[in-house]
């Protein structure tokens, strides 16, 4: 597990336990940004839960199988290297939806497999959720 004062992996510049380690335990993520640089970090730092948990219950991402997600999920986390987070467009939030461009740069057993990402998320009941993404080339995807 990752030292609360070491830097936030969402490359925020904070410290974990001043960013997103707060909205691991709890703290409902402000906006779509947040919320997007959050499960970045999960990812990371292997909060799975949180990542099951803020994923949208009615999206195409969500799973019955809570058991067998949970597993996938810590699987791809304990093998991936998760180096950067940029995030490169935050859209405006309409009818409780907006969308996040980002690229993360990853690596794993020594292989690059960055990738961009647009990434929709919706706020229900006041909370935000993860929805979908839909991967885009790194070249498109801004500077």
């Amino acid at each position: 597990m990752r030292s609360p004062n070491a830097p936030c992996p969402c490359g925020s510049g904070r410290k974990f336990k001043r960013c997103c380690r707060r909205l691991h335990q709890g703290t409902p993520a402000a906006d779509p940004e947040a919320l997007m640089r959050s499960r970045y970090s999960a990812y990371a730092v292997g909060a799975v839960e949180y990542l099951l948990d803020t994923t949208d219950p009615e999206g195409p991402q969500h799973r019955d199988d809570r058991a067998a997600w949970a597993e996938e999920i810590r699987r791809f986390s304990t093998l991936t290297r998760f180096q950067k987070l940029e995030v490169r467009e935050v859209g405006p939030i309409v009818d409780d939806r907006a969308e996040v461009l980002f690229f993360a740069k990853l690596s794993r057993e020594g292989q690059d497999v960055s990738f961009a990402e647009r990434s929709v998320f919706v706020r229900r009941d006041g909370r935000w959720f993860y929805v979908s993404g839909e991967h885009v080339a790194p070249d498109h995807a801004g500077p």
